[in-house]
Parts: C-alpha cells; sequence; structure tokens
C-alpha cells in the first residue's frame, strides 16, 4: 500500500523541514495544505452507560492567524494535527438557485441540526453571494453558545484570514466543520434578556479579557440585534471559570489584536 506522504510528514515530526515549508509557502497554504487533519470526526460521545465523552475544540486556525513565529507555527501543525482522524475534503458544491433570505434561513437551521452535509452548501453560497451577512449570521449563531467553546473566536479567525487571502475551500470547510459539528448549549441564551449590563472586568480573570476584547471588536463591526442579550448570556457565563487553550493564550498575551 502506498505510504500517505502527508501522515509521514506528521508522524517524522522535522522541525526544520516544516520550517522551510512555512517560509516557502507560506503560513496560509501550509495551514489549508493539511486541513484533512485537523477537524475530528466526532466531538460528542455517548456509551450505553450514559457516560459522556467530549473532545474540545483544535486552536490551530486561531494560531496561525495570530502568530507569525515559523517555528512555533512548525510545532503547532505537529501538536496539532491529528493524522488518525484523517478527513478527505470534497469540493463544496454551491447553491446559486437559492435567494439570500433562503440561504440564511437555511444556513442557521443546519447549524444549529449539527447538518453538515448542507450547512457547509449554505455557508458557502451565503460567503460567496455577501460576506456581511454570512458573517453576521455566524456571529450570531455563535454568540448563543458557551463561550468556552471558542465559536466566536473562529468566526473571528475566518473573517481575518479571508481579509488577507482568497477564498480557502479547506480552511473554509474545516471551520464550518468544527462550528457545525460541535453540540453546544443554548440554556443561558435563551434565558437571557435584553437588557444593559456592564462587564466586571476589573475582576476577570487574562482569558477573559482577551476574549471580551476580541468579542467588543465584533460589536464595533457589526450591528447584531441581540447584542444585548448576547452580552448578559456572556456575563453569565463569565460568573465560571473560563480558560483559553495555552499555546493560544500564550500568543494571544498583550496583543494588539
Amino acid at each position: 500500500m502506498k505510504k500517505d506522504v502527508k501522515v509521514e510528514f506528521l508522524k517524522e515530526k522535522n522541525l526544520n523541514t516544516c520550517i522551510e515549508l512555512i517560509k516557502e509557502k507560506g503560513k496560509f497554504n501550509i495551514l489549508s495544505d493539511y486541513a484533512n487533519f485537523y477537524d475530528r470526526r466526532t466531538y460528542f460521545k455517548v456509551n450505553e452507560n450514559g457516560d459522556i465523552f467530549q473532545k474540545t475544540y483544535n486552536p490551530i486556525t486561531l494560531l496561525y492567524l495570530f502568530c507569525d513565529d515559523e517555528k512555533k507555527l512548525a510545532d503547532y501543525l505537529f501538536k496539532y494535527s491529528y493524522a488518525e482522524e484523517k478527513q478527505n475534503i470534497k469540493k463544496i458544491d454551491r447553491a446559486s438557485n437559492l435567494d439570500v433570505k433562503t440561504l440564511k434561513k437555511n444556513l442557521m437551521k443546519t447549524l444549529t441540526n449539527s447538518h453538515l452535509d448542507f450547512s457547509k452548501i449554505f455557508a458557502k453560497e451565503l460567503f460567496l453571494r455577501d460576506k456581511k451577512a454570512f458573517f453576521e449570521l455566524m456571529y450570531n449563531f455563535s454568540f448563543m453558545g458557551n463561550p468556552k467553546d471558542l465559536k466566536v473566536l473562529f468566526v473571528y479567525a475566518l473573517e481575518e484570514i479571508f481579509n488577507q487571502i482568497d477564498y480557502d475551500e479547506n480552511i473554509f470547510y474545516t471551520i464550518i466543520a468544527y462550528l457545525t459539528k460541535f453540540r453546544d448549549d443554548y440554556s443561558v441564551y435563551m434565558n437571557s434578556i435584553d437588557d444593559n449590563i456592564k462587564f466586571d472586568i476589573d475582576n476577570y480573570n487574562e482569558d477573559k479579557k482577551i476574549y471580551l476584547n476580541i468579542v467588543e471588536k465584533i460589536f464595533a463591526r457589526y450591528n447584531l440585534k441581540n447584542e444585548n442579550k448576547f452580552k448578559v448570556s456572556l456575563y453569565r457565563y463569565f460568573e465560571n471559570d473560563f480558560e483559553l487553550n495555552q499555546d493560544l493564550k500564550d500568543v494571544l498575551k498583550g496583543k494588539d489584536i
């Protein structure tokens, strides 16, 4: 059986070779080239006894956005690529027969119902047709869930990356797949009211401050109808512990995002 060159490369963990590849091709091209290895086949499992097993997010897309150090980027590629979970990323179909209103309705429905086969199609079509409408909807969806999942930051990363490069289907798929497949809990948001609140920033840890800094940039960029409810929901989540992935925290610490 013919060996998979990329799998072998990831297993060898040749740091110097990887650094040279990143310098030669650029970090986002490398991020795209190895996108088959970032996503999980499933994030949520339950056995016959009712024991729940949930995997966490893969921070590599965020790390590649915020970090420019080639050595660290090479380290991240080896650390956060899962050869055993390799998946084939097929070309995403278009839905050019649908209008924007229908695309938005279908995208939100398939995201919340975890239907990746359809969400990726509606997401791609809406993104290519109306980027502003796409990101507004994706932020609306992401803010409804638990901030620990960092869905808001992944949407932000997608927006920032595509401000720097042309549309890349591998990077796009990786983020849409995570947003769709990772099950969220909307109970806190559902019980939040439309009210003006003030975040208790002085008593927040560094992780919460980093997250909130990005959130404020998003609210300044988009006029989201339920912004107050999103803030109330986030305020309630922040009454509990909140920690970022350590590599991500190290990259973002003191950084002007």
